[in-house]
């Protein structure tokens, strides 16, 4: 199994709803329809376990987890999505302070 990792945050609080409602049900679903390889995805939002609060504006991690090994094949179906315009972009991420990062991480064990 291999696992893409996204961290994202909204980009000012006001939109946090909006953010949150377009990365569940217009974000989530077109990542999968571009990488038919993921399995399941989970979101968590970034807590300090000593005050069980987190940033001003959360940060979000997306955890998809991706049948097979093949990091390259799903970073290409990724970015051709992308590219050709299949995945909708919001106005409500932020891109600036705190922009997206993508990490592509590979099973160690069979």
């Amino acid at each position: 199994m291999a696992l893409l990792l996204a961290w994202s945050s909204p980009a000012t609080a006001d939109v946090l709803t909006e953010f949150n409602t377009w990365y569940d049900e217009t974000h989530i679903p077109q990542v999968r329809e571009a990488v038919p390889g993921i399995t399941r995805v989970t979101r968590h939002r970034l807590t300090d376990p000593m005050t069980g609060d987190g940033p001003a504006l959360p940060r979000y991690l997306a955890i998809y987890e991706i049948e097979g090994n093949d990091v390259q094949t799903a970073a290409v179906q990724l970015g051709s999505a992308a590219a050709e315009g299949r995945l909708d972009q919001t106005t409500t991420m932020n891109v600036t302070d705190a922009p997206s990062v993508l990490e592509w991480y590979t099973s160690e064990t069979s």
